[in-house]
């Protein structure tokens, strides 16, 4: 890319004018008018693609690991533009349900700590260095860009935005965010990103220096955690306590097990945002929820049974949906002696499960896309189908081959309703299985005390059950199954180290297009081998007033935002 093609855009020129420390390229830009590389030569490759926030894109790396989308002239990043011709309201407050709550608010009494917030959607408080869009590539959040040291992906610079502010008066630097970093690490954030991370570095004010334990081409999603967001500097056992971050609204006070009520942050980094100026979101049931919509309780829901999509529409609702959301995938342990053992069951089992009927009976949606026994999630572009993902025909041939032409019966799975129609989507998988002669019961069973459960039988393993699956990254999906009990199910043998041989390699791996040729054969693998079975996912779904603007449902969840959101009236 040159220059000159950039100088048709005038959001990138008011970006390299107004920032000071991209003005030597401007200079050179605008008196020669040469192109970026002959420009390169006049400083070192790594100064110019860091200034000009290319990073690794620049050297023919994958273009998500630069978070480098021109800013607009407002100031704010790319990614948060209004749809055209909107005119925002100031004002009013938006009160909101979600069906969905965080599964560890019972592990704490501190709901103003993160990783206890009552229902995911953190960034209603709290922002992270980058954050995942709708479209599922990672953008600039507290970080302005960021780029790998070199193509063995294992040192990766980062460069914060200057003048964020806390909701306490005080600057965000670079010391908050490596005690932020650091207290994730000691509190077990989540292993999603901990594992990675050797140890984290200022540089400078607002310059960061990440170095990971192996190349990881993808780093910068695992920054995206809903948890892994970033706060004032205290000590790495006590951080996180006081409900203090950079999110567009101020946490006034909080019911770790029912709400929360917020105020609107009027030194939001994002100038001009939130619109709204109250915040407030609840935790309720699905028919609490349809019944708080209707009486104007609410003007908004976060994950609504797809059933009652109807029910909001009839009293003016407007549903939102997202191109994905979390799936169902069902732990087969194979550490004792369960029928299961044999490939030739596991394969039989998924192909005897009718996912069409499950998106069409329970999500009306026919055709969307179904599970292809990975946690590999349909909204990746890695994705890779399953040939064949329905076919009875082939599953009662490969039972008689294992030794049951007469069907089976399988151990009780057990599951606890994360989303008010998982029982339906059990019941569609119970009816279609039995279609195929294999009988099991699908138990449910209630939140409270679904992972001991679970976990107390079967060692290292546990017993039989539902894993629900957040849609991620490639590198994170398929991490699921590279030595993950929790999700595996005990996988051994050639087949599951020819995937984390492959794994390894393909993380490591910087080319976009060879990345995600390594991964789409190691769902092949996986595939061959069946270790676990994946339902398909869900389409999260979102109810709003109709004055309620620009509020939409994200297939992460967690990623939901507040801050370009307004109300008519």
């Amino acid at each position: 890319m040159s220059l000159s093609r950039c100088s048709r855009s005038p959001q990138a020129a008011e970006t390299l004018k107004a920032d000071k420390n991209l003005m030597r390229i401007w200079t050179c830009w605008t008196a020669s008018g040469k192109t970026a590389e002959a420009i390169a030569m006049t400083i070192s490759k790594r100064e110019f693609l860091q200034l000009l926030g290319l990073g690794a894109s620049a050297l023919g790396l994958q273009p998500l690991l630069a978070g480098s989308a021109f800013a607009q002239s407002s100031g704010l990043p790319a990614w948060a533009a209004l749809p055209a011709g909107s005119a925002p309201k100031t004002g009013g407050k938006l009160v909101y349900g979600q069906t969905y709550p965080n599964w560890a608010v019972g592990n704490s009494d501190n709901g103003k700590h993160p990783y206890y917030w009552i229902d995911l959607l953190t960034r209603s408080i709290w922002n992270s260095l980058v954050w995942v869009d709708h479209e599922y590539n990672v953008q600039p959040e507290l970080a302005e860009n960021w780029s790998p040291v070199d193509d063995t992906m294992k040192v990766w610079d980062f460069k914060l935005r200057e003048g964020v502010m806390f909701h306490n008066g005080k600057e965000m630097t670079s010391e908050d965010v490596v005690a932020s970093i650091n207290g994730h690490i000691v509190q077990k954030a989540t292993s999603l990103f901990t594992k990675w991370l050797d140890k984290v570095e200022a540089q400078g004010k607002y310059g960061l220096r990440f170095t990971l334990k192996a190349g990881y081409a993808e780093f910068p999603f695992a920054l995206a955690e809903y948890r892994v967001v970033i706060v004032p500097a205290a000590a790495a056992d006590a951080i996180f306590a006081d409900g203090i971050g950079t999110g567009p609204f101020k946490l006034l006070q909080v019911d770790n097990r029912r709400g929360f009520q917020a105020v609107r942050n009027e030194n939001y980094w994002m100038k001009g945002r939130p619109f709204v100026d109250e915040l407030e979101g609840y935790v309720v049931n699905s028919q609490t929820a349809i019944n708080g919509f209707r009486s104007g309780q609410f003007n908004a829901v976060f994950n609504i049974d797809p059933t009652t999509a109807a029910q909001y529409e009839s009293t003016g609702g407007i549903i939102h949906k997202s191109k994905g959301g979390d799936q169902f995938l069902f732990n087969l342990p194979k550490n004792l002696n369960l029928v299961w053992n044999d490939v030739r069951v596991r394969e039989a089992i998924s192909l005897s499960i009718d996912r069409d009927a499950i998106n069409t009976i329970v999500y009306s949606d026919p055709g969307t896309w179904v599970g292809n026994d990975t946690p590999m999630s349909g909204v990746n572009r890695e994705f890779l189908p399953r040939e064949k993902p329905y076919d009875p025909d082939r599953a009662k041939q490969l039972l008689a081959e294992a030794g049951h032409p007469n069907g089976l019966d399988l151990p009780a799975i057990v599951f606890c309703p994360s989303f008010p129609e998982e029982p339906r989507v059990m019941a569609v998988v119970t009816e279609s299985l039995k279609k195929a002669g294999i009988n099991v019961e699908i138990r449910e069973m209630p939140t409270d005390g679904f992972d001991a459960y679970v976990k107390q039988v079967n060692a290292p393993v546990g017993r039989p059950a539902r894993s629900l699956v957040g849609p991620r990254n490639p590198a994170i999906n398929l991490g699921r199954l590279a030595k993950n009990p929790t999700e595996d199910g005990g996988w051994s043998g050639p087949k599951c180290e020819e995937f984390n041989a492959l794994y390894q390699k393909a993380i490591a791996e910087p080319n976009d297009a060879k990345r995600l040729e390594l991964y789409q054969e190691a769902q092949r693998i996986a595939q061959s081998d069946t270790p676990s079975i994946t339902l398909g996912g869900r389409r999260n779904m979102l109810a709003h007033a109709a004055s309620v603007k620009n509020l939409k449902s994200h297939s992460q969840n967690w990623s939901s935002r507040f801050d370009g959101v307004w109300i008519e009236s």
